[in-house]
């Protein structure tokens, strides 16, 4: 498609341009983030067209900060419509909630609609990238959640808003049109059959395989104050026909501050990885509650989060298993919580949810201005001055403090990670392996051999488009890390089982000892790409952790009977030879 190859062209362009970006990192507030205040005239270019865009980044907003993208009215620059009371306004919002906002003005001076002349489309679908980035080679990156982006529109921008939302749907949690009008009929009759990609932030790479269309895919809408007969029929079409979750037509007359507008809609909805096309657009998680505890301490030097869930159901006299899920590189605790739904799953079977939060590292090898990060596998070399270990000790100091503070069934502890927290789900157990009754890296492996002699049940999982791990080649880093694994497990790999879930989109082998106990399992997910799914988590729970204790004395037990291991076998018929690659 044509405005994929657009997009790549431009992200490309990113990557080469000169350094930009000047912060000044604060390690007595490492969480802060490092480019605030406004930013005016950034430029969005998509080939030949380029885009003015206005940023306000509050100062206090922490990693993977929610994002509003706010589109004039004709004939009004970005820089001027956020000197407005409206722009007042969406400063204010954003210094209250630590969010970031982008004001963009048409190309022209006034929005295609028509889809003729400049590409505007493309150059909002560019503004969210840009924003997502945190390259030091930018005006003003910083780390945005690209689950959690409003896109709003006033007067002639509401319609774009609509419009333009509705052609790259996948970028955004909901749309709000203000005080505009209606959408050509036409332009939506061809964005309808135009294929998204088929996640929130996902690369072109496999978008026109996966086939995603527009009017597949649902987004909430509000109309405020605007009539627009042929968005509101488009929409609602689009909402009877997704897959991916709470999806809300809304349409009122009202006046609303931009606080009401975030509070009654914007800030209500986020839209991450889901097993559907289009990913899935669920209420964002109220973590105001008791049920979720926010720690932070200074745990050998540095101040650390965590959140911890406690289920509704504890009530200290009844010991509780636990389970850790780790965020990945630029990502959060919050973000977690959000697109991995533990706390769902431990609200409903009792167990407590723990989400720690990266530290943010200056790194300057990465390229990017400071972003949380974990010490695990590979990673650890990022760090040279730092001992290897730092993130190991803190997690394990993390666990010692929800044993002290609840109720905690030491046989049944838990930790999975995405991505960098999955390395550092490998590291921790390839550590303190004698901690755990099983354990879930997605999407990140490279963890070398366990200094500890203790087994340890490991799920693997990664997506479908992660060629790198999805492909099992001699050397490759998928085969290397089971091999790893297996050695640790005394798994025979003469014992290997094939086995499809979820009408085959799940592709599983299994590995298990000479007694047939399965101890290692590594999965490849159809039609997805680098996430975690709240359906890895539910895989997770149901059909391995359950299965898995370990007593006081270090063995594990499956099923409530002792795994007796053997002498791990080697094979080499489960894999390709490296001149396959």
């Amino acid at each position: 498609m044509k405005k994929f190859a657009a997009l790549v062209l431009a992200l490309l362009m990113l990557t080469t341009c000169a350094l930009a970006a000047e912060y000044t990192y604060n390690p007595e507030k490492p969480y802060d983030g490092v480019m605030t205040g406004w930013f005016n005239n950034v430029a969005i270019t998509v080939g030949e067209d380029t885009g003015l865009a206005t940023y306000y980044l509050a100062e206090g907003m922490t990693p993977w900060a929610q994002a509003a993208i706010v589109l004039t009215p004709d004939n009004t620059t970005a820089e001027a419509f956020a000197a407005t009371e409206i722009g007042a306004q969406w400063k204010a919002l954003a210094d209250e909630y630590k969010i970031g906002v982008a004001f963009l003005a048409p190309v022209d001076g006034t929005w295609n609609l028509d889809l003729q002349g400049a590409d505007d489309g493309a150059i909002v679908n560019q503004l969210y990238f840009t924003m997502r980035s945190k390259s030091v080679k930018l005006d003003a990156p910083f780390s945005m959640d690209k689950t959690h982006v409003t896109l709003v529109g006033y007067g002639e921008g509401a319609a774009a808003a609509l419009l333009f939302g509705a052609e790259y749907v996948t970028d955004f949690a909901s749309i709000i049109a203000v005080d505009g009008a209606d959408v050509p009929a036409d332009s939506l009759a061809t964005i309808a059959k135009q294929t998204v990609l088929p996640f929130p932030a996902n690369d072109a790479l496999f978008s026109e395989e996966m086939n995603v269309l527009a009017e597949t895919v649902g987004c909430p809408v509000w109309f405020l104050n605007t009539e627009a007969p042929n968005a509101e029929d488009y929409f609602t079409k689009t909402a009877a026909a997704c897959k991916n979750g709470v999806i809300e037509i809304k349409k009122s007359a009202e006046a609303k501050t931009v606080k009401e507008l975030y509070d009654e809609f914007g800030g209500k909805y986020n839209r991450f990885m889901g097993m559907a096309d289009g990913g899935r657009v669920e209420l964002t998680t109220d973590m105001t509650g008791s049920n979720f505890i926010f720690n932070e301490e200074v745990i050998n030097g540095e101040p650390r989060r965590w959140i911890t869930y406690v289920p509704s159901s504890y009530d200290g006299t009844k010991a509780v298993p636990v389970v850790m899920s780790i965020h990945g590189y630029t990502a959060s605790m919050e973000s977690m919580v959000e697109e991995s739904r533990w706390w769902e799953i431990a609200e409903k079977e009792g167990f407590i949810a723990i989400f720690p939060q990266g530290y943010v590292r200056d790194v300057p090898m990465m390229g990017n201005v400071p972003c949380a990060m974990w010490l695990g596998a590979a990673f650890k070399q990022l760090a040279p001055e730092l001992d290897p270990l730092t993130d190991v000790y803190f997690l394990n100091e993390v666990f010692n403090k929800t044993e002290a503070a609840y109720n905690v069934d030491k046989t049944r502890i838990y930790v999975t990670g995405h991505s960098n927290g999955s390395m550092m789900t490998l590291s921790l157990a390839a550590e303190n392996a004698e901690r755990f009754a099983a354990i879930g890296p997605i999407a990140g492996f490279g963890q070398g051999a366990f200094t500890t002699t203790a087994n340890v049940p490991t799920w693997l999982m990664c997506g479908q488009y992660e060629t790198s791990m999805r492909d099992l080649v001699e050397g490759g880093s998928s085969v290397s890390q089971i091999k790893v694994v297996n050695a640790q497990n005394g798994v025979n790999e003469t014992k290997v089982e094939a086995s499809e879930q979820y009408d085959g989109q799940w592709k599983t082998i299994t590995f298990s000892t000479d007694a047939g106990v399965p101890m290692t399992k590594f999965t490849v997910i159809d039609r997805t790409s680098h996430i975690y799914m709240p359906e890895n988590a539910e895989k997770l729970w149901y059909d391995f952790f359950v299965h898995y204790t370990r007593g006081e004395d270090g063995t594990v037990y499956y099923d409530g009977q002792a795994v007796e291991l053997g002498a791990y076998t080697e094979a080499a018929d489960w894999y390709a030879p490296a001149e396959a690659k």
